[in-house]
């Protein structure tokens, strides 16, 4: 009588594709046997789709597989796909590996189920890269508007801070103010006098006169907006009144 392959002993202990498939086949597979062979591969994408597609796959271990790949990619999408998810180790997992690229740590805020969002906006804020924070304040279901504003706010980028007193429910608009026209960048100050819920529109208008040469196209468009124009009026007739 014929014997069957072993699957730990076959070819397909080497082609992580021929093991997944074989998976989804589930004729005489070795589950057990077969995510060994696979987590040896050392291919998150195969990890992440046997994790999602088989009837029977390890995910704890495959769940530390993708942390020790370093699999931001994969770790994310195991998050929204697998019926079994540990998020809590994944999250840790996804915050060790996200220092350069926080996109993944940002997405899995908006789409896993089950997310710590007190500690993922830690971990946005340590990295300091000002989108992802303001991208977390306009999408996640649920963020924190005073430590957002304070993180955001304390790196600086003007852009960002217009973003976020423009799109975000909640901001702190005296210290981002005080901030972009410490910036001196005349574009977002400008912006941020068309879009924001409250400004200070004097000081605004003194810091874009100020700015000799930068400030000319802005001083320019602010007098062709309807916001700002209002509001140069306003200071220009206090400032004839305070002359009478």
């Amino acid at each position: 009588m014929a014997v069957k392959p072993d699957t730990a002993r076959s070819p397909l202990s080497a082609d992580p594709d021929r093991i997944y498939n074989a998976g989804l086949a589930e004729d005489n597979f070795n589950f057990s046997n077969g995510t060994i062979q696979l987590l040896a591969c050392s291919s998150p994408r195969h990890i992440f789709l046997a994790g999602r597609d088989w009837a029977r796959f390890d995910h704890t271990a495959g769940l530390q597989a993708l942390i020790k790949l370093r699999s931001t990619e994969f770790l994310y999408q195991a998050g929204i796909y697998w019926k079994t998810f540990d998020a809590g180790t994944a999250l840790a997992g996804l915050i060790d590996i996200s220092e350069n690229d926080p996109e993944y740590l940002y997405r899995a805020g908006r789409f896993w189920h089950t997310f710590d969002y007190e500690k993922g906006l830690h971990a946005l804020a340590s990295l300091k890269i000002p989108r992802f924070i303001y991208y977390a304040g306009k999408e996640w279901k649920t963020f924190d508007y005073k430590r957002g504003s304070t993180a955001l706010i304390a790196m600086g980028d003007p852009e960002f801070i217009f973003y976020a007193g423009a799109h975000w429910k909640d901001f702190d608009y005296d210290a981002g103010f005080e901030k972009l026209l410490e910036s001196e960048n005349c574009e977002y100050i400008f912006k941020a006098g068309t879009l924001w819920r409250r400004f200070d529109y004097t000081r605004a208008w003194l810091k874009l006169e100020a700015a000799a040469v930068e400030g000319i196209e802005w001083r320019g468009r602010a007098l062709e907006q309807d916001r700002w124009r209002r509001a140069i009026r306003q200071i220009w007739d206090g400032m004839m009144h305070s002359q009478e």
